[in-house]
């Protein structure tokens, strides 16, 4: 069991892929369906990362704040506050906060004017990401779709940038929410979700790929297209159509900018290299 467990596929993929459809399969008719994604994230952290904090680094920040993000699920949903743009600007305005935390020492190796605009892109690139999340509303297929290519994007990217560990993090955020989209799937109903179910996505990619960018070999330009992951589900008309379809296109429809973003990272890998 102790081999199979410290399995990198297993660690990153089946075990929070099992693990998230368990919550989902519980929290499906709730409010709560993001906290799936949420356990498939903690249970990355718990099977190959750790959770010990002596050493605040930056991959331990980020596990910090994608349990902070799971905990504000719990919290924003049972109080059953509505989307108002005022709470929805001070998710981005947190995302920003913590992004700029995560990355301190990193930026504190840089000139002034390159952390400067470091510091600035991150600060944006989060802010952007977290609302483009929370736009999508109370629509459950919509934001599992997109947190499971967010997901799975930020893991690519990751390892294109030679990241093995925040590879299987985001790697494991696609899964969790993949199980979340399932369950829909499976029942052929919406989750009566409220509008935070892809916000531990949302932030846990978007640190992902930041920390790609600040430690590894990824250019800062192959985030770009992961900004427009969540909007892409938005083109697939609503409308009375079966659970498995919906999700299906809107999947479908986020691929785009994910394979645009992979696309961009391969060919730079790949320069780079010769």
């Amino acid at each position: 069991m102790n081999e199979l467990l410290n399995n990198p596929a297993v660690q990153a993929g089946v075990a929070p892929f099992v693990v998230a459809l368990v919550a989902a399969v519980l929290l499906h008719r709730t409010r709560l369906l993001g906290l799936a994604i949420g356990a498939g994230f903690l249970t990355v952290v718990y099977l190959a990362l750790g959770f010990s904090f002596d050493s605040l680094t930056s991959v331990r920040k980020m596990i910090l704040c994608g349990g902070i993000a799971t905990a504000l699920v719990l919290v924003i949903e049972a109080a059953s506050l509505a989307a108002q743009p005022a709470i929805r600007a001070a998710l981005a305005l947190a995302a920003a906060a913590a992004a700029i935390w995560v990355v301190s020492r990193l930026l504190q190796q840089l000139e002034w004017m390159p952390a400067l605009l470091a510091g600035a892109g991150a600060v944006i690139y989060m802010m952007a990401l977290v609302e483009s999340g929370n736009r999508l509303g109370n629509d459950s297929v919509r934001a599992a779709s997109a947190a499971l290519v967010l997901g799975l994007c930020s893991g690519v990217l990751a390892l294109l940038s030679a990241s093995a560990s925040l590879a299987q993090v985001g790697i494991a955020v696609g899964a969790g929410a993949g199980a979340a989209l399932l369950i829909q799937m499976m029942t052929g109903k919406y989750a009566p979700t409220g509008w935070t179910l892809a916000l531990p996505a949302t932030v846990v990619a978007g640190l992902v790929g930041l920390l790609s960018v600040f430690t590894g070999a990824l250019p800062w330009y192959c985030l770009l297209p992961t900004l427009a992951v969540p909007w892409a589900t938005r083109l697939v008309p609503a409308g009375k159509k079966p659970v498995w379809l919906a999700a299906f296109l809107c999947a479908l429809a986020a691929l785009v900018p994910m394979l645009l973003a992979v696309t961009l990272a391969w060919f730079t890998a790949g320069s780079s290299s010769t």
